[in-house]
């Protein structure tokens, strides 16, 4: 007695086998070709992502770079001008002393001109 819905088995000839191997063949070869194409993409996104992770990065590191510099830069300017204001004031000193000295000349000067005036008054009252 047979079952419904089962055929019984015929051996199938050798052109039949053939045409079912090469139809597993092709099988075979677009679940490769579907599983390569997969791949290939899945790779692209993953490199995609790495890419732009790493432009990321790179961002973040320039900008912490760039503030690590600034502070350097930053204390150089302010040790700069530390040297800067010690000179000036080395300078303003020097300049305040030249000052100092001239105004002494000039009132030794302007003491000496007046001994003389007085001198010489006296000698021309004298003379008269």
């Amino acid at each position: 007695m047979l079952r419904r819905g089962k055929k019984a088995k015929t051996p199938l000839s050798e052109e039949e086998q053939l045409l079912l191997y090469q139809q597993k063949l092709l099988a075979e070869e677009e679940m490769a070709k579907k599983k390569e194409r997969l791949l290939s993409q899945f790779l692209k996104d993953k490199l995609a992502k790495e890419e732009q992770n790493s432009a990321l990065n790179l961002n973040k590191i320039n900008t912490q770079w760039r503030t690590v510099l600034r502070e350097v830069k930053t204390k150089e300017l302010h040790k700069d001008i530390e040297i800067l204001s010690q000179t000036f004031e080395r300078v303003v000193d020097c300049k305040d002393s030249v000052i100092k000295s001239l105004a002494k000349d000039l009132t030794e000067a302007e003491e000496q001109y007046a001994h003389a005036d007085q001198n010489g008054n006296s000698v021309f009252l004298s003379s008269l």
